[in-house]
């Protein structure tokens, strides 16, 4: 995986914080991980989005039960290097064990909004999502994985508009994120 190194360098960072921290509540973190973006088309004439790249991401738990998290991301496609991908997730969440240390859970809905980019073409795309992770708080820093599921009516517009072509679209990302606990 392309972005390994990126993430061990990461937790090399961070793990200091782990041993200096008292055994709190921590409200904000401050992370970075891998990002991946999958838009898959049921029409076989066109080809399916696969781009992955890094994110990076604040969020602020309210309780041990609501949270808000923004993240940004920049992502390549894994086949084309010439489309790139630049985008930002606000998502709300519900869930356990968001401020204390040990494991969490959460779901939630919120917004996304991406530009995609190749040398002779700029596209925006937005629409609502649904996510949901788990993860685990050390005193300091916490780990964990996130999944959403968008809304795909920006992305199937653009290629019935563009391409004539009728078909139905899923879309999916995922991300690993290693976070400072503040």
């Amino acid at each position: 995986m392309k972005y390994s190194l990126f993430i061990a360098v990461l937790a090399i960072i961070l793990l200091p914080f782990n041993t200096q921290a008292d055994e709190q509540e921590k409200k904000f973190t401050l992370g970075a991980g891998t990002y991946d973006l999958r838009i898959a088309y049921d029409n076989s004439s066109l080809v399916d989005g696969y781009f992955s790249g890094v994110g990076v991401s604040a969020s602020y738990a309210f309780t041990n039960k609501y949270a808000i998290r923004g993240e940004y991301y920049r992502l390549e496609h894994d086949d084309d290097s010439g489309l790139d991908v630049d985008g930002f997730d606000l998502v709300g969440y519900y869930g356990t064990g968001l401020i204390t240390k040990g494991v969490k859970a959460y779901v939630g809905v919120g917004i996304f909004t991406e530009m995609h980019d190749s040398s002779n073409l700029t596209e925006n795309f937005k629409g609502l999502q649904l996510n949901g992770g788990i993860g685990y708080n050390w005193d300091a820093v916490s780990l964990e994985f996130v999944l959403g599921i968008r809304d795909v009516s920006d992305y199937k517009d653009y290629i019935e508009d563009t391409g004539g072509i009728s078909t139905k679209a899923r879309a999916v990302s995922g991300s690993i994120i290693f976070s400072a606990r503040i």
